[in-house]
């Protein structure tokens, strides 16, 4: 297990190092160190590497870019997912106490409306609960990670206000060498 978590945060740590802005000497050597920013105010970008290290503190990665309401959706799905590994592991507990005393033979506890095998489907089934809920810990902190260093790539995105798509329909257009044909005019404008 101590193998694995360290892989996965030297994964992480890889990650967050290829996300690296460009170097002084590099921006030199293109020429482009006096160059201004291409959308506005370089300020208000964020930086890939910052959010991947902000992210490693759940919905932190969100908050260093400015998504509250992201945030909010992984603190969420975090309790959720605690409220649901808490019924599942304090079930399984319970059936695992009524399996271990059908199989003793042991009817103290009461619990008549237990057979063993009815025990046994129980206690297998809130196991298997309480794995999903671990399963979704890892999913959602893997994706929470993985959301903040892309939005905060995205920051540098911008789309051009006049960019459209114009589809038209070709009804019957005559063409030299093809003759009449039906067909679809997309038109990018940007």
């Amino acid at each position: 297990m101590k193998g694995l978590s360290l892989l996965f945060f030297l994964a992480i740590f890889g990650c967050a190092k290829a996300q690296m802005p460009y170097s002084a000497s590099y921006l030199q050597a293109l020429g482009a160190e006096n160059r201004t920013p291409i959308f506005g105010d370089s300020s208000k970008l964020t930086d890939p590497q910052k959010a991947t290290y902000f992210a490693l503190i759940p919905g932190g990665g969100q908050i260093y870019n400015k998504k509250y309401f992201k945030a909010g959706i992984v603190y969420a799905g975090f309790a959720g997912l605690i409220y649901f590994n808490k019924i599942s592991v304090d079930s399984l507990r319970k059936y695992e106490i009524i399996y271990a005393d059908k199989i003793d033979g042991d009817t103290i506890d009461g619990y008549p409306q237990f057979s063993t095998s009815s025990a046994k489907f129980f206690r297998d089934n809130y196991r298997r609960n309480r794995d999903v809920s671990i399963l979704g810990f890892v999913g959602l902190y893997a994706i929470q990670i993985i959301d903040a260093n892309v939005d905060a790539h995205l920051k540098e995105f911008k789309v051009n206000d006049e960019l459209s798509m114009r589809i038209t329909p070709a009804l019957y257009a005559q063409e030299p060498g093809l003759g009449r044909y039906n067909g679809v005019s997309i038109k990018l404008r940007f």
